[in-house]
């Protein structure tokens, strides 16, 4: 059986880069509609701005702002693709891109297959998270038939949700190792730094601890020894 893969479909790709330069094109025929309007009001921030935007309502300066916006938004949807998460399931292994990081897992080392949200999560057989990370289409029941029928050991919910307890800083319960890495995580949330945040958890993990998140929100429970 061949290899499947899992993401944005050949569709959803053409939607979305076909898509995005057109409504920046739509956005940039309407700004100079909006601009003129709030210009009436009694008062609006960035009135210079605003006045050059409505002058270009028009002529060569209308189409140069919807370039604009075409551009912007081609732009947009060219990063968009890249950025989403590709999935390669294979019976042997899977393999997880997004954009440059590349990881494959071997199907011998997968213990867990689940989805929780709309985030695709691989345990491992020490209930490490090997993959926590968005999937278009997650619930879909393409993914889960996917995985099944190469043999993965798909779950409808994770086996150790019970285990998970909020984290609050300077927990007892955890070593101090653990709580400086979890505080420099809730940080990294705060801040909208996924990518900090991942490798964070990834640290977390090396200490035999593993976390998930209910918004900025940090849960966490032991990893489990096999």
């Amino acid at each position: 059986m061949g290899e499947r893969e899992l993401g944005l479909s050949l569709g959803d790709r053409v939607l979305v880069l076909v898509g995005f330069p057109v409504g920046g094109g739509l956005a940039g025929w309407v700004l100079p509609v909006v601009a003129r309007w709030l210009l009436t009001l009694p008062w609006v921030p960035f009135g210079g701005p605003l006045r050059l935007v409505r002058e270009l309502d028009s002529g060569w300066g209308l189409a140069w702002i919807v370039g604009a916006g075409v551009l912007l938004g081609a732009a947009a949807g060219v990063v968009a693709v890249q950025e989403a998460l590709r999935v390669t399931v294979g019976a042997d292994s899977l393999t997880v891109v997004r954009g440059d990081k590349r990881v494959s897992i071997a199907r011998r080392d997968v213990e867990a297959v689940f989805v929780d949200g709309k985030l695709l999560v691989v345990l491992d057989r020490q209930s490490r998270q090997l993959v926590r990370d968005r999937l278009d289409n997650a619930g879909s029941a393409r993914v889960s038939r996917t995985f099944l029928e190469l043999g993965y050991p798909w779950v409808a919910a994770d086996p150790y949700a019970e285990l998970f307890r909020r984290w609050v800083p300077d927990l007892p319960d955890l070593p101090a190792a653990v709580n400086a890495l979890l505080t420099a995580r809730a940080k990294a949330l705060e801040a909208k730094s996924g990518g900090d945040a991942e490798e964070l958890r990834d640290e977390v993990q090396k200490l035999g601890y593993t976390v998930r998140d209910a918004g900025s929100v940090q849960h966490w429970r032991p990893l489990v020894k096999s």
